[in-house]
């Protein structure tokens, strides 16, 4: 097997580097094992790091408690450069897999260094774009693939409360305190300052109930439902109006 080696001058930096021709990653000590090797034992810097391979091109690991295993800069201040630019063309598994073990962190942290003066309206923390007409791919997709969940399962959280939350039970609340529970399916808090919790531009549909109602919990109110096609409301004191007929 012959084995190609450059010296690159310039921008690429390592603790300890080994190169392996044709084979898998390994270890620096085991690896001559596997074929051919070029090790640096010291700081490597070069120019550009490219790989071409049909095992595994490239392993970064590090046991530091400070110090990131990799970190992609991109210094430039303008054009269409990114950081990092992952490409699969894979159609049967992800581009990318991401797996953490976090107690009080995401997995995934985005943090958005915003513009004060708003001139960033167009930007977005996360963009998603699915660019082929006609997919039936999802554009955010959540599951828990081992049974329920306790926690929530979405939460946006912008002004001092839950403006949108949904519970691991599937209940969704609007405008809640934080860390609230809705109590219903769906629960709307009416915000100080608007007009209305819920505006409809169109029609409501009120689906008959499998069974009516039988009363009143102790947060007071009333309960709206239609029954065999007729709306009604069964007040605080359990009294029920008929509002329309069938």
């Amino acid at each position: 097997m012959s084995v190609s080696r450059r010296l690159f001058l310039g921008g690429f930096t390592a603790g300890a580097v080994t190169v392996a021709a044709g084979a898998a990653a390994t270890p620096a000590a085991a690896a001559e094992a596997d074929g051919p090797t070029t090790t640096f034992d010291g700081p490597v810097v070069a120019e550009g790091f490219r790989t071409d391979s049909t095992v595994k091109s490239a392993f970064f690991k590090t046991t530091s408690t400070t110090e990131h295993a990799v970190t992609a800069y991109q210094a430039g201040t303008s054009g269409s450069g990114v950081a990092l630019n992952v490409v699969s063309k894979n159609p049967g598994d992800s581009a990318m897999y991401l797996s953490g073990t976090e107690k009080a962190h995401g997995t995934l942290k985005i943090s958005h260094t915003g513009h004060a003066d708003g001139s960033d309206e167009k930007a977005s923390a996360l963009s998603i774009d699915l660019l082929t007409a006609g997919t039936a791919a999802q554009g955010i997709f959540v599951k828990a693939g081992n049974g329920p969940t306790t926690g929530n399962l979405i939460c946006l959280r912008n002004n001092a409360r839950d403006d949108f939350v949904v519970k691991g039970s599937g209940r969704v609340g609007i405008g809640m305190g934080v860390g609230g529970n809705p109590w219903s399916q769906l629960h709307v808090v009416q915000q100080p300052g608007t007009d209305s919790a819920l505006m409809v531009e169109g029609t409501v549909r009120v689906v008959d109930v499998a069974s009516a109602p039988t009363g009143v919990d102790s947060r007071g109110g009333g309960v709206l439902y239609a029954e065999n096609g007729a709306l009604k409301w069964r007040g605080s004191d359990n009294t029920v109006t008929t509002i329309a007929p069938a």
